[in-house]
């Protein structure tokens, strides 16, 4: 007996459970529904057939993993046997159902005929037009919507792709227009829609339209739940990147908010990054909730696709600031949590470690690089994969030619990673040693792989091994192993400029250790082909500068100045360049620029006398202040005619980015004079001073007598207009703040003092000692435990005639380094002025025996020495070496020079 009021309800209860995909309700719930109304047999059976079909799916099993647009899984099939029950009721069902019961009914059996395979079937059960123009809601939906994929699936199948993405695109527009609908099973069948019509369309090709596709999956998976067909998820956010690196690089980029008839260019770039890190993101944690830590022989190979995949697009997105590299840094670590002692992300995050400025960091990442690779070259590992690579294809194991890649690190990734770890010991870590272990390493690995057949390769390893025998030769005192080390670091020089003559680092590095061993000639040649083949070098422009200055060609030597300068970018030096984001400053920041400028200062001087270049520091003082915004130089109260703000980026320091942001230059007035006005009065008598500890150093300025008639000095007054910080900054002291940025630091701190003591011995040789106090006590303030100030300072008390405080300061200069080879020469040259012979020649001995071998003032003071104690032939060896010196000393050390470029 027909009961409407209850079979009501029971219809709506089985609608809400097929909705919900509560399958196992169904059976009993067609039951109650056919007992209240008995006619109602198409419902019932639909349903019966329906829930016969999801049991026999639900014993199938789809991967994902190796989904890509040129293979995209369709659902395992079914033996028509097991599922025989199902074609017979819907055959009952068809028998009875009209208008929409009927079209919903043929649906169920277009399923059931995909479910075995019977594609063509599929779409001929579909061709009716099952689609009402006013949609229906509930359970009705989600079968028209799902008849919609069925047939764009079945049509994939049989290679008809356009009919296919014809039927997912107008499934897409149905979800559209009845948002409303959020039911469990129509997820389901969204899903598969989303996910199979972008990569469908990268397959053929059409590129926008498949970003567009790839964009609507994202903004429908926020719906769906973090762990919602997480497997799927990971393989449309791993193509998704793909094509929208690829589009950005072919400059057909659009963004996410941008209409069909708008193409927005204006914030591309920085719209471009934010989409595509938020898709890293996306796709790393659907990576970390699918993958765990691998077994004994297993390989998450997605994970270290993954890595690569996000490594290769930082160099598209061209890097980015420090916050964004940290997090970098910590997705690289997070994926060594899914992976065991993988070589390849450990090689990712040294380059990345090296690029943020964590270069102790680097160095441990290093050498656990270097252990896993010679433990896997020790155990010959590659034979190893390739016997279990070939057992697993026999046994059908594996499917996707991606788990076949070797998970070793190649001959040229290891020999690669050996140069850059070299490189990374030579110009951050100040290890010479290590600098010439790691790279010898390097060759005897490239020389080990007889396939390996890249010149280049080969020599920039040799190269590296010139840079660390240059590097120890540097710091060896036995007069015997030193000329050994040089001629090991040319020789291998010499073999890498055979292997690569184009190289122009080479070129440079060669000259450099010919200069060093005062093969002038030699050197210049050198360096003259290293700036045939990149004249844009500062640190070659340079190395010619010092050349020609060894030679006594100061006018050839200002010549090669000006044309170095000219050649990068950087001159004229006026307030509207911004030096901190020029890129003509290359990797250095812009330290060889101000060091060459340094020294063109320096040649004027001997060209044209200290009146000439005084004149000079105003401009340079204020050239710092651009190349080192970050220093913290401000303006000093007394004002200046330059407008510091408007050389400063707002709302940025140098620990916020990885590119310095541009600071306010300091102050400069109209005369050299300025460079001290406002200063303390000059120096008083010095009697007072006592000979120092080593821990500690009292202030110069505290030097002055007490009663001197001139203003106290104040933290707060300036020189120059300028107020400096001192190295003991939050920067420097921050334990978040990098190697990098630290070095960056001593760098700048560096560049300044050199710029006072500069001008402070300008000052000296003019005669004017007042205003070279005032410039040291200032270089003082920058960094109080700069052995090169107190011995300025000792310089001047000399020039004074007051020898017993010079001795004293000399003193101090040493006890911050007891090789400061300038002041130990200066303190025995005070020695010789109060004739403590025997004092003077024990330091000058000691000097030219070790790190002062090449001075040319130490040799002609011993000479001296020699002399007036009557060793002729000592005298004249001395002199004579003292002489040959001389003839070939620049107007500044060669290693003002960088080591390794």
């Amino acid at each position: 007996m027909t009961n409407l009021a209850k079979a009501s309800i029971r219809e709506k209860e089985l609608d809400v459970a097929r909705c919900k995909g509560n399958w196992s309700e169904v059976p009993e719930l067609a039951r109650k529904y056919r007992k209240h109304n008995p006619a109602g047999v198409v419902l019932q059976q639909s349903a019966l057939a329906e829930y016969a079909l999801v049991r026999a799916i639900e014993k199938t099993e789809s991967n994902y993993d190796d989904d890509s647009p040129e293979h995209i899984t369709l659902h395992p099939t079914v033996n028509e046997e097991l599922i025989k029950d199902v074609f017979e009721k819907i055959e009952v069902a068809l028998a009875e159902a009209q208008g929409h019961e009927k079209k919903y009914a043929s649906i169920i059996l277009a399923r059931a005929y995909f479910v075995v395979g019977n594609y063509s079937k599929c779409v001929e059960a579909l061709s009716i037009d099952f689609v009402p123009s006013e949609l229906p809601t509930g359970y009705s939906f989600i079968l028209v919507f799902q008849g919609l994929v069925l047939k764009g699936m079945a049509h994939e199948a049989l290679s008809d792709f356009d009919d296919a993405i014809a039927c997912y695109d107008q499934a897409v527009i149905l979800l559209s227009q009845n948002s409303n609908e959020k039911q469990d099973q129509l997820s389901n069948w969204t899903e598969e829609a989303l996910y199979r019509v972008p990569l469908l369309k990268v397959q053929l090709g059409d590129k926008k339209e498949a970003l567009q596709a790839f964009r609507t999956y994202q903004s429908y998976a926020a719906l769906w739940g973090d762990k919602f067909r997480i497997n799927k998820r990971a393989v449309i956010y791993k193509y998704f990147i793909k094509l929208l690196v690829e589009i950005y690089q072919e400059g057909i980029y659009d963004p996410p908010s941008a209409t069909s008839n708008e193409q927005s260019t204006i914030y591309t770039p920085h719209t471009f990054r934010i989409e595509l890190t938020g898709l890293h993101k996306l796709y790393e944690d659907a990576l970390i909730q699918i993958t765990t830590f691998p077994k004994s022989g297993e390989i998450n190979w997605r994970v270290l696709e993954m890595v690569d995949q996000v490594m290769s697009d930082w160099v598209v997105l061209g890097g980015g600031t420090a916050a964004e590299m940290r997090e970098l840094i910590e997705m690289l670590r997070r994926a060594t949590h899914k992976t065991f002692q993988s070589p390849r992300i450990l090689r990712h995050l040294i380059n990345t470690l090296i690029t943020y400025g964590d270069y102790e960091e680097a160095e441990l990442a290093l050498n656990a690089y270097i252990a896993l690779v010679e433990k896997a070259k020790e155990t010959k590992i590659e034979d190893i994969e390739k016997q279990m690579h070939g057992l697993l294809e026999e046994n059908e194991k594996i499917s996707s030619p991606d788990k076949h890649k070797m998970m070793v690190e190649t001959s040229e990734q290891v020999v690669q990673m050996l140069i850059i770890g070299s490189e990374l010991m030579a110009k951050y870590m100040d290890k010479s040693q290590e600098t010439l272990e790691i790279a010898q390493k390097a060759v005897h690995w490239y020389e080990d792989d007889s396939n390996l057949e890249d010149d280049e390769l080969l020599a920039h390893a040799l190269r590296n091994v010139g840079i660390g025998y240059s590097l120890l030769a540097a710091e060896e005192t036995d007069p015997k192993k030193r000329p050994e080390l040089h001629n090991k670091s040319i020789e291998a020089l010499n073999k890498s400029i055979s292997l690569d003559s184009e190289a122009f680092e080479s070129h440079y590095q060669l000259s450099l250790e010919y200069a060093t061993i005062r093969d002038i000639s030699q050197a210049i040649t050198s360096v003259k082909q290293a700036l045939t083949l990149n004249s844009s070098s500062i640190p070659c422009w340079h190395l010619l500068v010092l050349l020609f200055s060894s030679q006594k060609d100061f006018q050839g030597a200002l010549k090669a100045c000006e044309l170095g300068l000219k050649e990068s970018d950087l001159e004229p030096a006026d307030s509207t360049v911004d030096y901190s984001t020029s890129s003509a400053l290359g990797n250095d920041d812009g330290d060889g620029f101000f060091s060459l400028k340094l020294t063109q200062n320096a040649l004027q001087e001997l060209a044209n006398g200290p009146e000439a270049a005084i004149l000079n520091f105003d401009k340079l003082f204020m050239l710092y202040g651009k190349l080192y915004p970050d220093f913290n130089i401000i303006t000093s109260p007394n004002g200046s005619v330059y407008d510091a703000a408007s050389l400063r980026k707002q709302n940025m320091t140098y620990e916020e980015t990885l590119i310095p942001a541009t600071a306010k230059p300091p102050v400069s007035n109209n005369s050299a004079k300025s460079f001290t006005e406002g200063s303390i009065s000059s120096a008083g008598n010095k009697d007072t001073l006592g000979v120092p500890k080593a821990n500690y150093t009292p202030s110069i300025a505290s030097s002055r007598n007490s009663a001197s008639s001139g203003p106290k000095r104040s933290p707060a007054q300036t020189i120059s207009g300028v107020q400096l910080s001192t190295v003991k900054s939050a920067t420097i002291n921050s334990p978040q703040a990098t190697l990098k940025a630290k070095l960056r630091r001593q760098r700048a701190s560096k560049a300044l003092i050199d710029l006072w003591l500069a001008s402070a011995s300008t000052f000296r040789r003019l005669g004017n000692l007042e205003e070279a106090q005032k410039a040291i006590e200032s270089a003082e303030e920058v960094d109080v435990l700069n052995p090169d100030v107190w011995c300025q300072f000792g310089l001047l008390l000399f020039e004074q005639g007051n020898y017993t405080d010079a001795i004293t300061s000399f003193y101090k200069a040493l006890s911050i380094d007891n090789k400061h080879v300038p002041s130990m020469v200066h303190l025995a040259r005070t020695y010789m002025k109060t004739d403590d012979l025997e004092m003077a020649e024990g330091l000058l001995d000691s000097v030219t025996k070790s790190n002062g071998w090449n001075c040319a003032e130490a040799w002609f003071y011993l000479g001296k020495i020699c002399k007036v104690t009557d060793r002729i032939k000592r005298t004249k060896d001395c002199l004579w070496y003292a002489l040959d010196l001389e003839e070939t000393k620049p107007v500044k050390p060669f290693n003002v020079l960088p080591g390794c470029l």
